[in-house]
């Protein structure tokens, strides 16, 4: 049960959405109806700015990094207490049980912000929750990763391109981490479904940029 509440809150944390929320507030627009028609940062930024991408960005990250603390603080509590009267159905002091639960509380995060319910299930790609959760969860291959992004932005002023180069990036990092002794299963599984999940929600993106009719990015303000 312990588990069950701390996936409840990932996920809807996840799924808050901030884009949508920013084209409300700043310009009275559903940004689904402009720009990629994603809420994630990336056509918030296109749509209404710089300023209003980066918050965006902001929060969607530490909508993934704090849903995995909080997921700790759960599974901590649960080892000594209850919680809301609750009692842990399994013994999160196993390293290997920890390290399950705490890798599919971090999934919801992103599935959250992919499949936000409070939108009908129709969300962002899950680059920067994804990037939250992992920086709290694997941060050597995140930087890594966030380096490889920042590169690919830099030299191509493609997102689309940067996110899948970085995610792949990350997925080999993981591996070569894990190599020799393969012991942590559950953070390369959680790895390996994001990768093929972030990948397949980048479909239509990577088809514009093997046609070259993918948007580059453009930092200057919107007026």
């Amino acid at each position: 049960m312990i588990l069950l509440i701390a996936l409840l809150i990932s996920y809807f944390l996840g799924a808050i959405p901030s884009g949508f929320i920013l084209g409300k507030i700043l310009k009275k627009i559903d940004i689904r109806e402009h720009g990629s028609k994603s809420i994630g940062a990336t056509n918030v930024l296109r749509t209404l700015g710089v300023v209003p991408g980066i918050i965006s960005l902001i929060f969607d990250f530490f909508k993934g990094f704090f849903a995995v603390e909080i997921g700790r603080l759960l599974l901590a509590q649960s080892s000594e207490h209850t919680i809301l009267g609750f009692n842990p159905c399994f013994d999160y002091t196993n390293p290997q049980t920890y390290q399950i639960a705490i890798v599919v509380i971090g999934l919801a995060a992103i599935i959250g912000h992919i499949y936000p319910v409070f939108l009908r299930f129709k969300g962002g790609k899950g680059m920067a929750t994804g990037a939250g959760v992992y920086i709290n969860l694997l941060p050597i291959p995140s930087l890594i990763a966030v380096g490889a992004f920042l590169i690919i932005v830099a030299l191509f002023r493609y997102v689309s391109l940067a996110s899948v180069v970085a995610v792949l990036v990350f997925w080999v990092v993981e591996i070569i981490h894990n190599i020799p002794n393969f012991d942590e299963i559950p953070l390369f599984v959680l790895t390996t479904f994001t990768a093929l999940l972030i990948i397949y929600h980048h479909k239509e993106n990577i088809g514009r940029l093997r046609k070259g009719e993918e948007s580059k990015i453009s930092f200057r303000r919107k007026k």
